[in-house]
């Protein structure tokens, strides 16, 4: 992208559009990694990242294209000493791979890791002035989709994400799992920061994760994107693992919650419903991903001007990753779409078999026709 481009791309939409979760406490700390927040309004919101034109170009075209999506998820929390190296013994598949500290330590010794989680322990212990019951440690899982990336350059970006993210205040552990359909890794970070601070990660932070993991790998030679799925035009909401831990629990007692089962009753409620009634967050999705269309469809028009044949490529990658945004709906009215429709063409053909047992057959007709045998 040139000087002269700048000024092209509609930039104050488009980063609306990629604007992050707010809700996070954290702000951007070390010098070796480079993504620019914004500040807060006055309404305390955090504002969208700033970009300069040739960043915001360079993102729009992983986006679009479909770069792969990086992951970031917290997996559990672990309490006491106990816990924790229950938890460091399955990182380390009992001591059969290596776990990397926050100090530089390659540890293989389970007693070693036993020994670690005494000290995050006794830390959290000594911190905790007021003895409420909390956290000795959380966990996380890093990772792109399968096939993406090799499993060493995933290892060495989730590293130099750590350092710049934790280092010097939460003590971390680090364990690269390859026997999986994919690799992935296991980052481990105790909850008692030394400065006397809590790791208490919020939606924004998780996101915030998830923009620092893609830039290590993309200085490591990896397309990587980190978008909200909103702005993938994403508007259905992912079922949560609590909720599917949750379900695992109550199967079988007497108290099964069943997601499917919930969606499909109130599918068939809205689907039947003489006065059918879209709920708030129905229509502010709508709204939001019209809003989302019309910054990309913006920046299609907007590079389509140009008359550069790499604008006008990337204009028509816009436009084909508009048209396969998915429709913005929620399950239950996608799942109430389809009932309706098969409403329809069950009645419909119900009408079609009334009307044709209404009608008398052809050979009925013909002989009806036919004039009767004379009497020899």
């Amino acid at each position: 992208m040139t000087e002269d481009d700048d000024g092209v791309l509609p930039l104050p939409s488009l980063m609306e559009a990629w604007r992050p979760p707010t809700g996070g406490k954290r702000s951007l700390r070390g010098g070796t990694l480079r993504i620019r927040s914004g500040g807060k309004g006055r309404s305390g919101s955090a504002a969208a990242p700033m970009l300069s034109p040739a960043e915001a170009r360079a993102k729009l075209e992983r986006i679009v294209r479909k770069a792969p999506e990086v992951m970031v998820k917290i997996s559990g929390k672990q309490r006491g000493a106990r816990h924790l190296a229950e938890h460091f013994g399955y990182i380390s598949r009992h001591g059969k791979l290596e776990v990397r500290s926050s100090e530089g330590e390659i540890i293989t010794d389970e007693k070693r890791l036993k020994a670690i989680a005494a000290d995050w322990d006794m830390l959290d212990q000594a911190m905790n002035l007021h003895g409420k019951e909390r956290p000795t440690s959380m966990s996380m899982v890093l990772s792109m989709p399968g096939g993406t990336t090799d499993a060493a350059t995933i290892h060495d970006a989730v590293q130099a994400f750590a350092r710049v993210e934790f280092e010097g205040q939460f003590s971390y552990m680090v364990a690269l799992h390859t026997d999986t359909a994919h690799p992935h890794v296991h980052l481990t970070v105790a909850t008692q920061g030394a400065d006397g601070t809590r790791f208490n990660p919020r939606k924004a932070d998780l996101h915030h994760w998830r923009e620092s993991f893609a830039h290590e790998l993309r200085q490591r030679g990896i397309a990587a994107e980190a978008t909200p799925r909103r702005a993938r035009g994403h508007v259905q909401k992912r079922v949560r693992s609590p909720a599917h831990h949750l379900e695992a629990r109550t199967a079988g007692q007497g108290r099964d919650l069943d997601l499917n089962r919930l969606i499909e009753e109130r599918a068939q409620a809205f689907a039947r419903s003489q006065n059918p009634e879209r709920r708030v967050e129905d229509v502010l999705a709508l709204g939001r991903q019209k809003q989302i269309r019309g910054a990309y469809a913006e920046a299609a028009a907007a590079l389509a001007a140009t008359g550069k044949d790499e604008d006008r490529a990337l204009a028509e990658d816009i436009a084909g990753f508009v048209a396969d945004m998915p429709a913005a709906v929620s399950r239950r009215l996608e799942r109430a779409r389809e009932i309706m429709i098969a409403d329809r063409s069950s009645a419909a053909a119900d009408s079609r078999s009334r009307k044709s047992d209404a009608l008398p057959s052809a050979e009925s007709d013909k002989d009806k026709r036919k004039p009767p045998d004379r009497e020899r």
